[in-house]
């Protein structure tokens, strides 16, 4: 596993869009699917909220999408977004593509606790963000529906 994280390009940006994280949905342009907002969704907050896109790869080859930053309304670093093509989930890339994602959040911004939100009954997500120490805060958040907060102190960090 060569994993990275790279800007959205010219280059990638289509095929980011396509990525899909349930083969059923492939066929099929939408803002929200069962676990995540669309990559198109996640691209346009990013550029409307200040957000950083990333594209991940495994060596060249296309394996998911994430996005994070400051959110200003709640003073708070958030990844707002990560998502595995459905071709590449359950091979092993759940952890090692979070945790890069939070390396990078940690190099860019110095921060020392990230916040997320995930859909209550996203059992696979939610074993995967405890796994490296993230904690459910209590609160919910409302949006297109509602999502459990969880907390990552950095301190608390698993490097798994």
């Amino acid at each position: 596993m060569n994993l990275k994280l790279i800007d959205v390009t010219e280059e990638n940006f289509f095929e980011i869009i396509n990525l899909k994280s349930d083969k059923l949905q492939e066929k099929h342009i939408q803002i929200y699917e069962r676990w995540v907002g669309s990559n198109a969704f996640f691209l346009a907050a990013c550029q409307t909220f200040g957000f950083t896109p990333k594209a991940i790869y495994d060596n060249d080859v296309l394996i998911g999408f994430a996005s994070y930053g400051f959110r200003n309304e709640t003073k708070q670093y958030e990844l707002i977004s990560m998502m595995l093509g459905h071709q590449y989930q359950g091979l092993g890339y759940g952890v090692p593509v979070l945790k890069a994602v939070i390396d990078s959040m940690v190099q860019t911004y110095k921060c020392e606790e990230i916040f997320l939100s995930v859909i209550y009954d996203n059992e696979r997500a939610k074993r995967i963000y405890e796994k490296v120490g993230f904690r459910p805060t209590g609160k919910i958040e409302e949006g297109h529906h509602p999502e459990l907060v969880y907390c990552l102190k950095l301190k608390n960090y698993v490097n798994v």
